[in-house]
């Protein structure tokens, strides 16, 4: 007897010895696979979730009529991921609910889609067959980074007194160009407090309460400072801080930072402009033309034409103009048809934008840049015109 009782002791441990237990290892996505004992089950693989997919209709290739913004939203205030220029290939993959947007492949796009307009983009293919998508970036793009307060830049203390005054209505713009999106329009004689400049100049940041990190970007052409630029931080054209402060800034180039030579003579004349565009509700829309111009030496005169599209000709419609210029001098432009001027056009000067003219279908007319000849030394400045159906 006193035999049995080791062995029924061993019995009882052997019973209570602990059960193996598996030890997974995690692999890097798309799979974690289970490592167990080789003597026990194996668990099942996990398989983590899917990522979310754009949407798998068959693309619908179609083709850009005019510069456009490509939208984060379908929505004309949504955030622009870019821009696709005129005769540009883009592939459609859906639309939007009221079937005013397309949806497109845009791979610069945090999700790889984005918006453009329908009134801007002819499609190969029957629209009916794509399908009407909620998905939507989910991240907007990156657009004019959010500027620090000026008076919250440490060792820039001047930066919070400078003050100046708009001399016209102007946009306010979410980035140191024309080609950001506008915030929002200024009036005549609006006061402004500046928090920045760009490195040309030719933009100043300004306090501006309505857009979302409270500033927004003017061009400098349009203000009159009341004490200078001195101290203010410097951005590049992104609208990124470069620096806090660089000493004696002024409007305009630097008179040490290029030799401006006079603009090419090009022959053109508002007999023979330099280029000429028809419109047509299907194919053309939009009309961008670029050149310089110099005075008092150089080519201080350039002429483009456009004919206007309406259903029935002679029936009045309206085109929309704006101007873009960089340099040290100034162009006004004047429009003309049959060789008189039309008595409606109040004229444009540079960064005037989405200016509504009114003007005739089937009749040609003519516009004639011209550089600004009142200074005495080299005027130089190079321009973009661009004149559309649609603002």
């Amino acid at each position: 007897m006193r035999n049995v009782w080791p062995v029924f002791f061993l019995l009882i441990a052997a019973c209570a010895a602990p059960t193996p237990v598996a030890t997974v290892t995690a692999t890097p996505p798309p799979f974690y696979t289970a490592t167990l004992a080789p003597t026990l089950t194996p668990r099942p693989t996990v398989t983590p979730l899917p990522p979310t997919e754009v949407p798998t209709a068959t693309p619908v290739e179609g083709t850009i009529t005019a510069q456009v913004n490509v939208r984060a939203t379908p929505g004309q205030d949504a955030a622009s991921l870019g821009l696709l220029n005129p005769q540009q290939k883009v592939q459609v993959i859906g639309k939007s609910a009221n079937s005013a947007w397309w949806m497109i492949i845009y791979p610069s796009s945090p999700s790889g889609t984005g918006w453009v307009t329908v009134a801007y983009v002819t499609i190969n293919g029957d629209p009916a067959l794509l399908p009407v998508t909620d998905v939507i970036a989910a991240t907007s793009p990156p657009g004019a980074p959010v500027a620090p307060a000026a008076s919250s830049i440490p060792g820039n203390p001047a930066a919070a007194a400078k003050t100046g005054v708009t001399t016209q209505q102007i946009n306010v713009r979410a980035g140191p160009a024309s080609t950001y999106d506008s915030l929002g329009l200024l009036e005549k004689n609006t006061s402004l407090t500046i928090t920045g400049r760009n490195e040309t100049n030719s933009w100043i940041q300004i306090e501006y309460a309505s857009s979302p990190d409270s500033r927004g970007w003017v061009a400098a052409l349009y203000i009159q400072l009341n004490n200078g630029l001195d101290g203010l931080p410097v951005f590049d054209n992104q609208g990124k801080l470069k620096s806090l402060a660089t000493p004696e800034a002024t409007i305009g180039p630097s008179p040490t930072a290029t030799i401006i030579s006079p603009a090419a003579v090009d022959g053109d004349s508002r007999e023979a402009p330099a280029a000429s565009v028809t419109f047509s509700p299907d194919q053309i829309s939009a009309f961008v033309y670029s050149s310089d111009l110099s005075s008092p030496n150089g080519d201080s005169e350039d002429w483009v034409a456009f004919t206007p599209y309406s259903p029935v000709p002679g029936q009045a419609t309206y085109v929309y103009m704006r101007l873009d210029c960089s340099g040290n001098g100034n162009i006004t432009v004047e429009l003309r048809t049959d060789g008189a001027p039309v008595p409606d056009f109040q004229g444009l000067v540079c960064f005037q934008y989405d200016v509504a003219v009114r003007v005739l279908g089937g009749k040609t007319y003519q516009l004639g840049l011209h550089a600004d000849g009142t200074a005495t030394d080299l005027r130089y400045v190079r321009y973009t015109i661009k004149i559309e159906t649609t603002p």
